[in-house]
């Protein structure tokens, strides 16, 4: 008996190729020149297709990684000028109506930040 697609000889008892792991119990004859059924070509439209998706992904997950870390150096220089205020506002030692204003500005910061950014103070 021989393989109906590689044409190798094989013993009677065997049910699938040792090449191409075909089921020699099915009687189906390949014609010469057509692909093997194991063998799945694809097209070039497919190629094309998969590539866009694999480069849309690629695009949308480094925007979103830049985006992530631009957004959180933000945050943290806005979080650092609340502190700063605060502090100031703990060292300012001048006239009541200076601190005040300083007061005021802290709290328009702090404001803006919960705007932007939430609770993450």
């Amino acid at each position: 008996m021989s393989c109906p697609y590689c044409a190798e000889v094989i013993m009677a008892e065997a049910i699938l190729c040792k090449h191409y792991q075909s089921d020699l119990r099915q009687k189906i004859q390949i014609p010469p020149g057509r692909p093997l059924p194991s063998v799945k070509r694809m097209g070039p439209v497919s190629k094309v297709l998969i590539g866009a998706i694999i480069a849309i992904t690629l695009y949308l997950a480094f925007g979103s990684a830049v985006s992530n870390r631009s957004q959180d150096k933000e945050m943290m220089q806005a979080r650092d000028a609340v502190e700063l205020c605060r502090q100031e506002v703990n060292s300012y030692s001048g006239p009541a109506v200076g601190k005040s204003i300083i007061v005021e500005t802290c709290q328009k910061l702090e404001d803006e930040f919960r705007k932007g950014f939430g609770d993450a103070l």
